[in-house]
């Protein structure tokens, strides 16, 4: 109410305060510089409820005088004209509105009570599922392509709507390609990094997220409920009204520090060389429907053009959930994508992204309101874009830029993104060609394939053990059960192929695309032709043969991260594994602990009394793990005790040293000693 009355005496619609005192207390709003900005001072200098109350019943009747009867709104409304100030103001409450319904949403639902004319939900609540799953609880969000483009920037002068002077201007800006994600970061997808313990890590959060986290013990999203002891990991979901059981397709509601921490753990998980980050605003105007980018080149008298703004005109064919059509965020697939595939480009929930606060070229403070975006071009104000459920007004408008600091809290979530150039292939540290004919030499060579027959009849070439024949055999030895086997590491796939000579189903699974490439030509077309180095620029032709004798319509290959299989469709629908092959793989997880909780929380990958073969050579280096959570130990025996501490309701029924060799070169090899346990699930 006070804002009404300051904007219409400067803009000279009215000549004087209606009451001084309080339009002074009352003008400036709250922009803590930090979260632990706390005013512990003077509490008597607030006026009682009442009073407030009285002021603004006189407010409301001052406004509406102003809107009957002067001379002002005859006129058209213009950035100039005095009337600007009103719809200033009228814009101005549209805003706190959201934002009050974001302390709504904080405060104890003892406090709240929804009133009877609240939207209904954009997506009904489904029932309380503490484990979700990708494809079923959630949908799964692929990236998909943008090519590289211009876009225009700058809301129309003379665009018949108000707009915050931080809107106006002009700019072009070139977009490189990307991918972008399909849908908003659900719920469901956000629960993979609060279980993998993500609030817990120092090295994802940049240094004043990880100074908030502290501050705030946080260890899940604040409008996530916890309904479970500590570590349990099961939520409900507080709305701004009520609490109910996690909504896992719904937007996850979380702030700039956590989504940034977010793409930093989600990059280390696919071990991509160029990380997951936020939407540039250039990029939020890629993504949006093509259509909208006509309204740039927008002139007085052309009503068409204003229809692409769904302030002005809301059409079917861009149904988006703002303007309070529904009560809450919704399931981020409920309303159809645009054109270009994506869904909630507007709505829902507001888009945190890259972009600092800033003016667009030939920016001007509008002296109506000098502070409303000035000051918060200082680098510490992030941009939101998009609107969210609640928005309405400029606020849901094609033309809305709106900041706030990284640590506030409002109806916002994030998609991601990928530089084009990173998003062709996953696995980069491992899947070059001639990482590639390394290990399919490794796997599929004989054995005089491997070592240069002159040089080893001249020297003694060390006694080693076939890695792949011996650990295919300890699963068929300690496995009871030979329906399925899962074969993860699987790398160019040969003990997937022979572990199909025992076991009716296996899947391989490895995280380098190229290596599963390679798996899959092998199973297809039996054979696949690579190169073994000699030395310098000398290569020998070899090729790998699958045996006739063993039927490839008993297994398949999958790429995937091994440490996260809720995330692999292709496993969803199987039966727990009688089996599960792990080889040289824990050492080159981000978290492997995560990996083997896979197999002790749940019976959903390994059944009771099913085994894990867990062979490594523990390798462990900070570039992949977390020294944090290394599974070493002072010697072999406390190495395995490490292991141990991870396989609750496991036994150990087995282990030995493997030695083995990985060919580089003719005169080159890599001579390891892998530490192979067996373990059986109680």
């Amino acid at each position: 109410m006070c804002f009404y009355v300051n904007k219409m005496l400067v803009s000279g619609l009215i000549d004087k305060p209606v009451n001084k005192e309080f339009e002074l207390l009352f003008e400036t709003g709250v922009d803590e510089m930090n979260w632990d900005d706390l005013h512990d001072g003077e509490q008597d200098i607030w006026p009682e409820l009442d009073a407030v109350r009285e002021y603004r019943a006189q407010v409301y009747e001052l406004v509406k005088e102003v809107i009957q009867t002067h001379p002002a709104l005859d006129k058209p409304i213009t950035m100039a004209s005095p009337a600007w100030s009103l719809a200033m103001s009228f814009e101005h409450e549209r805003i706190h509105l959201e934002t009050s319904s974001v302390l709504i949403r904080e405060l104890p639902l003892e406090y709240v009570t929804q009133p009877d004319s609240w939207p209904d939900w954009l997506t009904a609540p489904t029932g309380q599922n503490y484990d979700p799953k990708q494809g079923e609880h959630y949908p799964s969000n692929e990236m998909l392509e943008v090519d590289s483009t211009r876009v225009a920037l700058g809301k129309p002068n003379a665009w018949p709507t108000f707009g915050w002077d931080n809107e106006y201007g002009k700019d072009q800006r070139e977009v490189s390609g990307f991918k972008a994600s399909k849908y908003l970061i659900s719920n469901g997808e956000f629960f993979q990094f609060v279980q993998a313990g993500g609030y817990e890590q120092r090295r994802y959060w940049s240094e004043s997220g990880w100074g908030w986290r502290q501050f705030r013990n946080v260890k899940w999203p604040t409008f996530w409920v916890q309904d479970g002891p500590a570590g349990s990991h099961r939520y409900k979901l507080r709305t701004t009204f009520s609490e109910i059981p996690m909504q896992w397709s719904w937007p996850a509601v979380v702030n700039f520090y956590e989504a940034k921490a977010y793409c930093a753990w989600l990059s280390e998980r696919e071990d991509s060389s160029v990380p997951y980050r936020l939407l540039a605003e250039s990029e939020h105007l890629v993504i949006r429907d093509p259509a909208l980018s006509a309204a740039i080149d927008w002139e007085p008298g052309s009503q068409e053009q204003l229809g692409l703004d769904s302030v002005m005109h809301s059409s079917p064919d861009r149904p988006a959930n703002h303007n309070l059509r529904f009560g809450s965020e919704g399931a981020v697939n409920a309303l159809t994508s645009n054109a270009l595939g994506f869904h909630d480009s507007f709505g829902n929930v507001w888009q945190w992204c890259e972009d600092p606060f800033h003016p667009l070229p030939d920016f001007k403070i509008h002296p109506y309101y000098t502070d409303f975006s000035a000051p918060c071009f200082d680098g510490e104000h992030q941009m939101i874009l998009g609107g969210s459920f609640i928005s309405t007004g400029d606020e849901a408008s094609i033309w809305s830029r709106f900041h706030f600091r990284p640590h506030f809290f409002q109806h916002a979530g994030f998609r991601l993104v990928l530089d084009s150039d990173a998003a062709e292939k996953k696995g980069d540290k491992y899947d070059t060609d001639e990482v590639v004919n390394q290990y399919l030499l490794f796997h599929w060579g004989e054995e005089s394939d491997q070592f240069d027959q002159s040089l080893a009849s001249r020297i003694q070439v060390p006694r080693v053990t076939n890695l792949i024949t011996r650990t295919v055999e300890l699963m068929n030895q300690f496995s009871t059960g030979k329906n399925s086997a899962l074969d993860l590491g699987c790398a160019v796939g040969r003990s997937t192929f022979e572990l199909a000579r025992e076991f009716g189903s296996v899947m391989g699974l490895d995280y380098s695309d190229a290596f599963i490439d390679a798996a899959e030509h092998l199973r297809t077309a039996k054979s696949l032709s690579y190169q073994r180095w000699e030395t310098g620029r000398h290569n020998t032709q070899l090729t790998a043969e699958v045996d006739p004798a063993i039927d490839c319509n008993q297994l398949g290959f999958v790429q995937g991260d091994a440490a996260n299989l809720d995330a692999v469709p292709l496993l969803q629908n199987n039966e727990p594994y009688d089996a599960i092959l792990l080889s040289n793989l824990m050492c080159r997880l981000s978290e492997p602990e995560y990996c083997l909780k896979q197999f002790t929380e749940s019976n959903r990958y390994l059944q009771q009394g099913g085994i894990l073969v867990i062979s490594s050579p523990n390798t462990w280096m900070a570039p992949y793990t977390n020294p944090d959570s290394f599974l070493d130990g002072a010697d072999s025996e406390a190495t395995l005790a490490a292991l141990g501490e991870c396989l609750p309701g496991f036994e150990r029924l087995h282990e030995e040293d493997l030695p083995f060799m990985i060919r580089e070169h003719r005169r080159k090899y890599e001579y390891i000693v892998a530490q192979v346990s067996v373990w059986r699930k109680l």
